[in-house]
């Protein structure tokens, strides 16, 4: 789905009340970011790339157990037990692109925790909207 150059995106939520989480970058369309859970957000982003980068910084949960995990592999011997200890940090957590903020600033420190099972970002189309019972509140500037 696309907005005009003078629209831009305020809001999301399912069709029985639950809000989602937006977050518009001005121009692009709009992506919709879904892990195992469900829904995590939608994004208005020009580009695939942008649009997940900003899904990382914006809707990926804080890892709270990471630094202790990270710090942990840091004092490893070197060798393969290190190697696969952080390959298996890798596949477990990621930095956000912009540092610090996420969905708990407070507490967060730039790591994200990803989900194991797997995550999605698609255009949103007009058809998901109607599948997944979603409605956008969109807002015209004169």
């Amino acid at each position: 789905m696309n907005l005009q150059d003078n629209q831009r995106l305020v809001s999301a939520r399912f069709a029985h009340g639950t809000p989602i989480p937006v977050y518009d970058d001005g121009f692009g369309p709009l992506w919709i970011h879904r892990d195992s859970m469900g829904v995590s957000g939608i994004v208005r982003a020009r580009t695939w790339q942008d649009s997940y980068g900003i899904a990382e910084d914006e809707f990926f949960p804080t890892a709270d157990d990471a630094l202790e995990e990270f710090h942990r592999i840091e004092s490893m011997p070197e060798g393969k037990e290190m190697y696969h200890a952080q390959a298996c940090w890798d596949e477990a957590y990621g930095y956000r692109p912009n540092g610090r903020g996420g969905p708990t600033p407070d507490k967060d420190h730039g790591i994200y925790a990803k989900d194991l099972n797997g995550d999605a970002l698609d255009r949103l189309t007009p058809a998901f909207i109607a599948e997944l019972g979603i409605v956008l509140e969109i807002e015209t500037e004169v």
